[in-house]
């Protein structure tokens, strides 16, 4: 009886050190600014939880959503989330705004949004939108700030020559073109993807500056990154290996997603069709996400001098005042740690993956 004793005491005290050890997960509450949760955007949202890629970092990561640009500002701002995945240009002027806003891990080397035209519009360029009216998904959207940038590159006053219509995404917008409510649309890559996945055919209307600015950033709050940098970087680890993973099996990512965001599968329909309505959707975004066709092939990698020119072109286009250093915007102090991965691990994984 003693024995037994003894050995139960022995086991429950081994319970309790293997407990004391396993550290409990950090909760970190992170937004995207749309409600529209594509497969587009499974490398901060299905991959790294299907692939407990945050978990492993020692995050529990409770992904939500946010109607608009403004609005995931606010909730940064408020305290009410931590991480937020935003357009660069509202990390500009949030910051200029007063909110204290830093960018950590640039997501999209490229600008994500862009201005469209349907193919047989007579509308050919930038400056032809003088009264015009751009369809954006919301007028809370990094949409509206982008598309006055590129107006006023192509000397048009975007609070006198043209008016914005929110008009929602997929098929509220398409009828919003359809019925020449609005002449063009000003949206984001996998929105554009999607609507031509309803058949519609496009042709972007671009100006020199788009091809300057720099793409979806993930951004905290100052306090957040000076008192929390690993939990930073955990998270950013997370979004880089999801990445990789769906860049080398993009099928796969497209699954997961579908089980992990059931709705972001159309009902019904030939699997084979709605697999390549899909891809086509996940391209557009994860095209913009490589890093083995840049110069610095680090995940979330950004230049100040980027950051600099992506102010000044604002400043240029008198969307804000320019009054804040690029330094205050984002930080790359955080990059090294977060690339700190086996990639080769990754690819394989990738590549091995069952569902």
């Amino acid at each position: 009886m003693k024995r037994v004793l003894v050995m139960s005491l022995a086991l429950v005290l081994a319970a309790v050190a293997v407990a004391a050890q396993e550290k409990p997960l950090k909760k970190v509450v992170f937004a995207i600014t749309t409600k529209d949760v594509s497969v587009g955007h499974s490398a901060h949202s299905s991959i790294p939880q299907a692939m407990n890629y945050w978990k492993d970092e020692g995050l529990d990561v409770q992904f939500t959503t946010v109607e608009g640009s403004v609005a995931g500002l606010q909730q940064l701002g408020a305290g009410n989330l931590q991480i937020v995945s935003l357009g660069p240009e509202e990390v500009v002027i949030g910051r200029e705004k007063g909110i204290k806003i830093k960018g950590f891990y640039v997501q999209a080397r490229e600008i994500i949004y862009r201005i469209v035209a349907p193919t047989d519009s007579p509308i050919q360029t930038v400056a032809e939108l003088r009264g015009k009216t751009i369809g954006v998904p919301a007028l809370a959207s990094g949409s509206v700030p982008f598309a006055k940038a590129v107006a006023a590159s192509a000397g048009l006053d975007p609070d006198k020559d043209i008016k914005f219509l929110a008009t929602g995404v997929g098929a509220p917008a398409a009828v919003a073109l359809q019925k020449k409510e609005v002449d063009v649309l000003a949206l984001w890559d996998t929105l554009q993807a999607s609507l031509e996945n309803r058949g519609l055919v496009f042709r972007r209307l671009d100006t020199p500056i788009v091809f300057e600015m720099l793409g979806q950033t993930l951004a905290t709050r100052d306090d957040y990154l000076a008192e929390n940098p690993d939990v930073l970087v955990g998270f950013a680890r997370g979004v880089a290996k999801a990445t990789l993973f769906g860049l080398t099996n993009p099928e796969a990512a497209v699954r997961i997603h579908w089980k992990l965001f059931p709705a972001s599968k159309p009902q019904g329909g030939d699997e084979a069709k709605l697999l390549k309505d899909a891809r086509h959707v996940f391209d557009a975004r994860f095209a913009l996400q490589r890093v083995d066709n840049r110069e610095d092939t680090r995940y979330g990698a950004a230049t100040t001098a980027q950051w600099q020119r992506l102010q000044n072109i604002f400043k240029e286009q008198k969307l804000l005042q320019g009054t804040v250093p690029a330094s205050d915007v984002y930080t790359a102090s955080l990059i090294d740690k977060i690339n700190a991965f086996d990639r080769a691990a990754v690819v394989r994984q990738a590549k091995e993956y069952k569902p």
